[in-house]
């Protein structure tokens, strides 16, 4: 006998209480006992729990008036709005949360679209509402405003203490619509995500959208063109739970005894490895690493398990991209590849924490790309929610870094459209010293937010700038800038260098040289040792050899030293970031 199900989210803007929301729905299904579990439950990851925000998805299935849920919860840092794109491409409804305290913010925004857009049937909810300052009346209007909810759509809950969160779950069955079933027999599956395990290979995350599969089906994965057997299908309870038969409108799992986790990739079609010539859905694109950092051990000694914590994140998370570089100051090292600065920052962490590595990033940096002379860099849109009272403080951030208004908004609060250069928002290589995230916090006293996506590449006016050593160049230091900031960065760097390089018997001259000209320079002066002091009296001609001995002694230093900067030269320069 076929059970319906109903699959959705719970979509919002960062610590806006989705995880808190999920534990509450689990409780009242019966999955978790109150009192009895850690807060957001679903948030399992250690870092995840330290930060207080949910990093990675994490889908559960449940069963309450006689319909199976299965509900995924999602992420609300922009950094991490892939893992929110995959969830929608499984889901047909979602609950969008918004904060009473905090109202609707630009991750709110951009998540009830990427819903619209994909035609899913969205259940706005207000939450906080215990809170001693909450403006519900405030909120409500902004979800009239942005979205044309009507006020009896419109749930009013507190996930912290549970009031009215039953009246809420009461509606699901009826509001949200079951799967769409396209054809029975024809089994077709969508990877969502995917982790590794030892002993069974990699465990595919799935929405199952035709046919069904089982434990012994031979499958097929499209994209990478792999077979392998299923090992075992399941469901969430949460634990992975193993089950006969995973059937049309399900989310599960396979194992699939793959030991490659790069062969599973996300967005990939499973078919059976008789249909090899399906068409694949149309699902979710691979995420595309948009800041990119050079990574190496503090002890070269320690490459190697650099490279192995490496391989091993890209089991848990398949977002990240590294290869191999060398440094003549740092030695081996990565190229690694992120979703933006908080993600790196994450996995930088990670890396410290449980493989006990001390390591050093270089400044997060754009990909800029050339073809021939001409260069292209990535532009994003960024979406901005603010107060009224700091709308013009706003503008003015976006003006200062390029950003070029594309709409705008305003009822309760302002919401405009930028596009800009991802450089200019992360503001690392810059005319700016700090971030967009930074300036558009202290502008607004925190309650402005925002939520970015990548737009394309444009042609644009930049160089590499490459900083020399008593001419000579070093390689390490070199940046791609544009025009228009290569002034500020330049001088920026070498006034930083100058502080950091140790003083030599010999003059330091340090440049920066951008389109073939020098257009910063510094100079650290040599030590300088009193020759005479061992002279008392006498004639002043002796004074006046030892001088002028000296002055050409210095002269040969310069010319024939080659300066040797100290590690920590790089380690420090790097570590200081951008700012």
């Amino acid at each position: 006998m076929s059970v319906e199900i109903r699959n959705f989210a719970i979509i919002a803007h960062i610590d806006h209480g989705k995880s808190t929301l999920a534990d509450r729905l689990l409780e009242l299904a019966g999955v978790l006992k109150p009192g009895e579990h850690q807060q957001q439950f679903l948030d399992a990851n250690p870092i995840s729990r330290e930060r207080g925000i949910t990093i990675k998805l994490a889908p559960v299935s449940f069963n309450f008036s006689g319909i199976r849920f299965n509900l995924i919860d999602t992420p609300g840092h922009v950094d991490f709005h892939y893992e929110v794109d995959r969830t929608l491409a499984c889901v047909e409804s979602v609950i969008l949360l918004v904060s009473a305290v905090e109202g609707i913010q630009a991750q709110t925004v951009s998540n009830a679209y990427k819903a619209l857009e994909k035609d899913l049937f969205i259940i706005p909810a207000i939450n906080k509402i215990d809170a001693s300052n909450a403006n519900i009346e405030l909120v409500e209007n902004q979800l009239k405003h942005f979205f044309g909810f009507r006020s009896d759509e419109i749930f009013k809950i507190s996930a912290k203490t549970g009031q009215n969160v039953d009246k809420l779950l009461s509606v699901l069955p009826q509001l949200f619509p079951a799967p769409k079933i396209v054809k029975q027999n024809d089994f077709k599956a969508l990877i969502f995500d995917s982790y590794y395990d030892q002993y069974r290979g990699v465990i595919a995350f799935i929405r199952v959208f035709s046919g069904q599969v089982s434990k012994g089906d031979l499958v097929c994965l499209l994209q990478s063109g792999v077979t392998t057997p299923v090992l075992e299908v399941g469901k969430f309870y949460p634990e992975l739970k193993p089950v006969e038969v995973l059937t049309a409108g399900d989310i599960g799992y396979i194992c699939t005894r793959l030991k490659e986790i790069r062969k599973v990739r996300v967005g990939d079609t499973i078919v059976f490895s008789a249909n090899k010539d399906k068409q694949p859905l149309p699902g979710y694109k691979k995420a595309k690493p948009m800041v990119y950092v050079s990574m190496f051990p503090v002890d070269n000694k320690e490459f190697g398990l650099l490279k192995d914590s490496l391989e091993k994140l890209y089991l848990t998370d398949s977002a990240i991209e590294f290869t191999q570089v060398y440094s003549k100051a740092l030695g081996p090292g990565f190229r690694v590849g992120f979703l933006g600065v908080l993600h790196a920052d994450i996995v930088r962490e990670r890396i410290e924490k449980e493989f006990n590595l001390d390591i050093v990033l270089t400044p997060p940096q754009v990909e800029f790309k050339k073809e021939g002379t001409k260069f292209y860099e990535p532009y994003v849109k960024l979406t901005i929610v603010t107060p009224l009272e700091y709308l013009n403080s706003v503008i003015e951030i976006c003006r200062r870094r390029r950003g070029v208004m594309v709409k705008m908004d305003s009822g309760e609060s302002a919401m405009i459209e930028y596009e800009m250069p991802l450089s200019e928002m992360i503001g690392s290589y810059s005319s700016q010293e700090t971030s967009f995230f930074e300036d558009i916090k202290t502008v607004s006293s925190g309650y402005a937010s925002f939520d970015w996506e990548f737009l394309d590449y444009r042609e644009t006016d930049a160089d590499e700038l490459k900083i020399l050593i008593n001419n000579e160049p070093i390689n390490e230091f070199a940046i791609i800038v544009v025009k228009d900031s290569a002034v500020a960065v330049a001088r920026k760097y070498v006034e930083r260098l100058k502080k950091l390089i140790p003083r030599q018997l010999f003059e330091v001259r340090i440049q920066a040289k951008f389109k073939g000209k020098i257009i910063a320079s510094n100079r650290i002066p040599p030590y300088r040792r009193d020759v005479t002091a061992p002279l008392y009296g006498g004639d002043r001609t002796r004074k006046d050899k030892l001088l002028e001995r000296q002055k050409q002694g210095k002269k040969r230093l310069k010319a024939l030293g080659k300066i040797q900067l100290p590690k920590e030269v790089f380690l420090n320069l790097f570590k200081g970031g951008s700012s």
